[in-house]
């Protein structure tokens, strides 16, 4: 992951946050932010780790196709307080897990797992899978945005760190 970030550095994106060891002598990493408007040739690659590429955009339809150019489909999420920009999303993206409000990652198995691209390709998974299997799709809503009660490790929003 730490190598993914330092490639995407070295194409020109800006990093927000650094990735760091969350602790020494293991595999545990911070989160990292690195924002990747106007870079040219970025790979279109998956990264399982907490590295968040970030790309600006001009409208609501512009942010959808932009979230659909990518081979993998594996899940996109909106925040925003508007159900009518989600219920928009819900029917163009291109996404095995598309989410309102909620986080991407965690799924539980007992949930519809997959996707339409490289990353589910039709793959269906997970007990309940014979009941999506017409599309691929699974979404977690809320109308509002919350912290949950534990932050996974890494995660810091005091006021010391967000400013």
């Amino acid at each position: 992951m730490v190598t993914a970030w330092q490639q995407l550095e070295a194409m020109g994106g800006r990093t927000l946050l650094a990735p760091r060891l969350l602790q020494s002598e293991t595999s545990l990493l911070t989160p990292g932010i690195i924002e990747m408007t106007g870079v040219a040739g970025v790979p279109d690659e998956e990264v399982f780790g907490p590295l968040l590429r970030v790309w600006r955009y001009d409208s609501f339809e512009e942010a959808i196709r932009m979230a659909n150019n990518t081979r993998f489909g594996l899940s996109c999420g909106l925040v925003s307080p508007e159900r009518e920009k989600f219920d928009q999303l819900l029917l163009e993206a291109r996404a095995g897990i598309v989410n309102w409000n909620k986080p991407l990652t965690g799924a539980a198995s007992t949930a519809p797992f997959g996707g339409i691209g490289a990353s589910g390709n039709h793959r269906p998974s997970a007990w309940y899978a014979a009941d999506y299997c017409a599309w691929p799709m699974a979404s977690l809503e809320s109308d509002s945005l919350t912290l949950p009660a534990t932050l996974n490790p890494g995660l810091d929003f005091s006021d010391e760190v967000v400013r």
